[in-house]
């Protein structure tokens, strides 16, 4: 059985000067978790090493440097999933947790299993996590971005559902949005299936607001037998469709990887007035999908005894 690793950087408009960044990201993250993988490591641990690497880098809305609330801070999210025992962890609303995909492995062996804000930092202390001060999450560019948008001189995407500060003539808006969630999903030698995935969720959101990213079933489903999905995009109507289940049904019907992603990305654009996102898909034989629907995806992969392959 092939080991595989697949690794995106989130799906949206990606501006031209930072393609290669997200590129040169998504590659690092591929490469520290496939040195586990081929040691024999789980799927459980190169998920966690290459979503981590994403959080540590600033480029991506994930972890250290994502994007600002409403309110000016970071509030982040992340899930992890099993694909053979179904188990899960996922934690919200975090903002004091330099490494969310961490707290999520944490959960996944219960009792609860789903962790928000305050409660989910505690048992993040309980358990060997320190807590760090919001700040150190906020990047330059992305502090600029919320000045930009409190004085009313940028707009955020439709899909924040947040509206700029009112302000007496203001200029002529431009659009800031990411949708730069970071995943990963991963099959390991003894035939197992994980999927990860990290945020910062949406540019300007209103605190308090939770995506798909941490809900099974719409930001990522895996199960051994079948194949795991990993998604990205306007969270909201990611939710909406149950997007990685989609996926998955598919693949329970007999539909190739590749079908699969294009078939729940058409879903997404067809049954929600503005739907936007992307997929990976990973199968149990280590054969790959991804789709997207947005200008441009971040994405890198690998198959045992072929060469990585990456791309926006």
């Amino acid at each position: 059985m092939p080991i595989a690793l697949i690794v995106h950087g989130g799906a949206w408009a990606i501006p031209d000067d930072q393609v290669e960044p997200h590129q040169a990201g998504c590659r690092a993250a591929l490469a520290a978790g496939w040195d586990l993988l081929s040691r024999g490591a789980s799927a459980l641990d190169a998920c966690e090493a290459a979503v981590r690497l994403m959080e540590d880098d600033p480029i991506f809305d994930a972890g250290t440097g994502s994007v600002l609330t409403s309110d000016g801070t970071v509030e982040l999210d992340a899930a992890l999933m099993d694909g053979r025992s179904l188990r899960y962890g996922a934690a919200a609303n975090l903002r004091h947790i330099r490494n969310p995909i961490s707290l999520a492995r944490k959960l996944l062996v219960g009792p609860a299993t789903m962790l928000v804000a305050e409660g989910a930092e505690q048992f993040a202390v309980a358990h060997g996590i320190p807590l760090i001060e919001n700040s150190e999450l906020i990047v330059e560019r992305e502090r600029a971005l919320w000045e930009e948008w409190k004085a009313g001189r940028i707009a955020p995407s439709p899909e924040s559902h947040t509206s700029p500060p009112p302000a007496e003539s203001p200029p002529v808006a431009t659009t800031v949005g990411g949708h730069d969630t970071v995943g990963a999903i991963a099959l390991d030698q003894s035939g197992n299936l994980v999927a990860a995935n990290s945020t910062g969720g949406t540019p300007f959101k209103l605190p308090g607001r939770i995506g798909d990213t941490p809900m099974v079933g719409c930001g990522l489903y895996a199960d051994a037998r079948v194949g795991a999905v990993v998604c990205t995009g306007w969270g909201e109507s990611i939710v909406r469709v149950a997007l990685a289940r989609r996926a998955i049904e598919m693949l329970e019907r007999g539909a190739s990887p590749q079908t699969a992603a294009e078939a729940a990305i058409r879903v997404l654009s067809h049954q929600v007035s503005g739907g936007s996102g992307g997929c990976i898909v990973l199968t149990p034989g280590g054969q790959i999908g991804l789709s997207w629907n947005t200008r441009r995806m971040a994405y890198a992969y690998q198959v045992e005894g072929v060469q990585p392959t990456w791309g926006v």
